[in-house]
C-alpha cells in the first residue's frame, strides 16, 4: 500500500486545459473517489496516475517515490478499465495470470494468487470459461481478479460498472466494499454517478470543468457543500436553488425571494451580514421539505404548483414551479397530490444553505446553528 499525492497537476492537450493545478492526497488504505459530469478531468487524472497520459506541470508522487517519469509497469499500480479489456480466446484463468506470466512470476505462485483472487470474487467455478461464456458481472469480477493478483500498492478503477444494470450495480458496490475492506489497498476510483462516489468513497472529490471543487466524506459534501456546483452534484434528487435578496426586516436577518422569505437564524447571522444588500442563492434538499400544516400561511413558506408527479413506492416525488423556479420534494407516499394542485411547503429550518449569486460559493449552511447547539450543550454537559 502507498499514499498517492497530486501537487499542483494541470493537464494540457493542446490549447484545452482538462485538468487544472490539482492538489489531492489519497491516504494509505484510503478509497478515495473522484466523481464529476464527463469531461471534469477525473478520467485524466486517473490515467496520469497511471502513467497513460503525460503530466504537462506538477508532479505525482506515489508512496515516497516521484512518478512523473516512471513507465507505468513500473509504477506498482493496477488499474481496471470500464470495458474489462479481457482477451476472448483466453480462459478465465489465463486472464488473471497474464500480468503475472509477464513478470516471470513462478507457477505454483500464479496457481496460488489466481485461485485465491477467484475464491475471493465468487469465480472459482469459472476458471476453465471463456469471456463470452460469462456475465456481465463475472467479466468484471475478472477484471478486478487480474488487478488483485499483482499485489500491486494502489488500485485504479475507471467507471468498471457502467456497464452493468442497475441491478448488478448495487451488488457490484457492495462486493468492492467488502474486497476493499479485505485487502485494505489504496483505491482512486472514477465514476459520473455520485450515488457510487457516497457509497463507496471514504472521501470524494468533487471535480467540474478540470477544476477541484471540494473533498470531503460523503456525509460532508452532502450537509456542507463548498458551492452551488457540489450542492448540486451531490444529492439525488437535486438540491433546489431559489434566486434570493439578503435585507434585514424587524431587526432580523432574511432572504427575501419574489414569493418567499427565509428567516436567518440569530446563531449564524452574523456569518452573512457582510452580504446584506445582495443577490444570494438559498439552497433546499427535496428531503428537507414537507406539507405545511393546513392554515399555515406564515413566513417560511413556499407554494408551488405541481407539474409532475412520481409514485415511487417508498416515496413520492414532486416536481412544482414557483415563480418559473422548478422546486422538486421528496414526499411521504400516502400524500394525496396531483398534478395541478397547489402545494404548500415548509423548510426544515436547519437544513437551509445560502449561496453567494455571483461566486456560487457557500455563505453558510442553517445545519451550523445545530452543531454549534449541540457542541454548547455537549460543553456544559
Amino acid at each position: 500500500m502507498a499514499k498517492v499525492v497530486l501537487k499542483n497537476v494541470t493537464k494540457r492537450f493542446g490549447s484545452l486545459t482538462a485538468v487544472r493545478n490539482v492538489s489531492l492526497e489519497v491516504e494509505d488504505g484510503e478509497f478515495m473517489v473522484l466523481v464529476g459530469p464527463s469531461g471534469c478531468g477525473k478520467t485524466t487524472i486517473l490515467r496520469m496516475i497511471a502513467g497513460l497520459e503525460e503530466v504537462t506541470e506538477g508532479e505525482i508522487w506515489i508512496g515516497d517515490r516521484l512518478v512523473n517519469d516512471v513507465p507505468p509497469k513500473d509504477r506498482d499500480i493496477a488499474m481496471v478499465f470500464q470495458n474489462y479489456a479481457l482477451y476472448p480466446h483466453m480462459t478465465v484463468y489465463d486472464n488473471i495470470a497474464f500480468g503475472l506470466k509477464l513478470r516471470r512470476v513462478p507457477k505454483p505462485e500464479i496457481d496460488r494468487r489466481v485461485r485465491q483472487a477467484a475464491e475471493m470474487l465468487g469465480i472459482a467455478d469459472k476458471l476453465r470459461a471463456k469471456p463470452r461464456e460469462l456475465s456481465g458481472g463475472q467479466r468484471q469480477r475478472v477484471a478486478v481478479g487480474r488487478a488483485i493478483v499483482r499485489n500491486p500498492k494502489v488500485f485504479l478503477f475507471d467507471e468498471p460498472l457502467s456497464n452493468l444494470d442497475a441491478k448488478l450495480r448495487v451488488k457490484m458496490r457492495a462486493e468492492l466494499q467488502e474486497l476493499h475492506h479485505r485487502l485494505k489497498t489504496t483505491t482512486v476510483y472514477v465514476t459520473h454517478d455520485q450515488v457510487e462516489a457516497m457509497t463507496l468513497g471514504h472521501r470524494v472529490a468533487v471535480l467540474n470543468h478540470g477544476v477541484l471543487q471540494q473533498v470531503d466524506t460523503p456525509q460532508r459534501l452532502y450537509d456542507f457543500p463548498a458551492n452551488v456546483f457540489v450542492a448540486g452534484f451531490i444529492g439525488s434528487p437535486a438540491m433546489n436553488f431559489l434566486p434570493a435578496k439578503l435585507t434585514e426586516t424587524n431587526g432580523q436577518l432574511v432572504a427575501q425571494g419574489s414569493s418567499f422569505r427565509f428567516t436567518i437564524p440569530e446563531a449564524i447571522a452574523p456569518k452573512a451580514e457582510g452580504f446584506l444588500g445582495r443577490d444570494v442563492v438559498v439552497g433546499i434538499r427535496p428531503e428537507h421539505l414537507q406539507p405545511a400544516e393546513p392554515g399555515d400561511d406564515g413566513p417560511d413558506r413556499l407554494t408551488i404548483a405541481v407539474k409532475v408527479v412520481e409514485p415511487l413506492g417508498s416515496e413520492l416525488i414532486v416536481y412544482g414551479d414557483l415563480d418559473g423556479v422548478e422546486v422538486g420534494a421528496r414526499l411521504d407516499p400516502s400524500l394525496r397530490v396531483q398534478v395541478g394542485d397547489k402545494l404548500t411547503l415548509s423548510p426544515q429550518p436547519t437544513k437551509l444553505h445560502l449561496f453567494d449569486k455571483e461566486s456560487e460559493r457557500a455563505i453558510l449552511h442553517f445545519q451550523e446553528l445545530e452543531e454549534k447547539a449541540r457542541e454548547e450543550k455537549e460543553r456544559v454537559a
